[in-house]
């Protein structure tokens, strides 16, 4: 590890930063192509299992199997359509800009120079996309926030704050792109202000969206652990994984990688800006995905349970004192929710 580090530094250091531009362009092509394709492996999946549970309540509601129409005023469905959109394009812009750097800009004899120029119409596209996506991105992660902490409105007021200004001012970016003047540097003082902003921004939406939504399932685990039943039980790998999840803290990472380059005036805020979408794409892929299997806390539980000698079932013994009853329902009207899995543990097991 430490002599890829070294190598980075040395490059970074060379004084011809022309040089630098070429070649994190092409790394942010290869880089951006992978996280792309495990973006559409997830996306589709995501997209599966969503319609998968609406197609299995409409047949359950109406008697046969069918899609819902329902499905598509689900926000995890919308979320996933739109980010597929956003990503998908910027993804091809920045393929198009290698075939313009090193094909079609001056017969490709100075593909540092388009590299370096701001104002190009491609560079401008691919922020406008980057802009997007973090848009999405951070109103998908203000969602979670109200769904996992049982839909209480006063704790998504200051990430809805946060999003409404990032907006403003992500416009506002995309604006100061396109009047670039031909041989300015991205790092001028009018766009650095904006841009450094708008960084703080969405990072100050994901670490307070991270820290809160990690607190809310670190709490509910401890709450379970002081059930007996749950008294040997740890923090294992895979309670972890499910909070980086639920957290979005990928995303929360990256954007932090992405602030702390363009602080320092380094060519390496190109590569982490523009795998931006991919990475804000993985992030909440990986949340639909969980939401949308219905893994939670249970499933943990059970195994645990299993290895002490205990069936889950034998919790619920006292709630099946009384013998079922056939019962008739007539329903008039179906309310679509969409359900957070990751905090029902402790009302399933008593």
């Amino acid at each position: 590890m430490a002599p890829i580090l070294t190598g980075m530094g040395e490059f970074l250091e060379r004084s011809d930063s022309t040089v630098n531009a070429v070649g994190i362009n092409l790394a942010l092509a290869c880089a951006e192509s992978v996280l792309f394709g495990i973006f559409l492996v997830l996306a589709i999946t995501s997209l599966a299992v969503i319609v998968g549970r609406h197609t299995n309540r409409s047949s359950n509601y109406s008697g046969h199997s069918g899609p819902s129409e329902r499905v598509w005023k689900s926000p995890l469905f919308i979320a996933t359509i739109v980010l597929s959109m956003t990503v998908t394009s910027h993804w091809l812009v920045t393929m198009r800009r290698i075939f313009d750097a090193f094909l079609h800009y001056e017969g490709g004899r100075n593909p540092m120079e388009y590299y370096l120029t701001v104002e190009a119409p491609t560079q401008v596209a691919a922020t406008a996309f980057v802009v997007a996506s973090v848009i999405v991105g951070d109103v998908i992660l203000t969602y979670r926030i109200w769904v996992v902490w049982d839909r209480r409105w006063t704790l998504i007021v200051f990430p809805t704050l946060c999003t409404l200004a990032y907006v403003v001012l992500g416009i506002s970016v995309v604006q100061v792109f396109a009047s670039y003047s031909p041989g300015e540097s991205i790092f001028m003082a009018v766009a650095r202000l904006r841009i450094v902003t708008t960084a703080a921004l969405t990072l100050a939406t994901n670490l307070y969206g991270t820290g809160i939504i990690a607190y809310r399932i670190w709490a509910s685990t401890r709450s379970m652990k002081h059930d007996h039943a749950f008294g040997a039980l740890g923090l294992t790998m895979t309670e972890a994984l499910v909070i980086f999840i639920e957290s979005a803290a990928f995303y929360t990472f990256w954007t932090l990688f992405f602030l702390t380059a363009f602080a320092a005036n380094s060519l390496l805020e190109a590569f982490a800006f523009h795998c931006i979408p991919a990475a804000t794409g993985i992030s909440f892929m990986l949340i639909v995905v969980r939401v949308g299997l219905g893994f939670h806390w249970s499933h943990i539980a059970g195994v645990a349970l299993s290895f002490m000698g205990r069936r889950p079932s034998t919790l619920r013994k006292q709630a099946l004192a009384y013998p079922p009853r056939a019962i008739t329902l007539n329903v008039t009207r179906t309310i679509e929710q969409e359900t957070d899995y990751a905090l029902r543990l402790r009302n399933e097991a008593l």
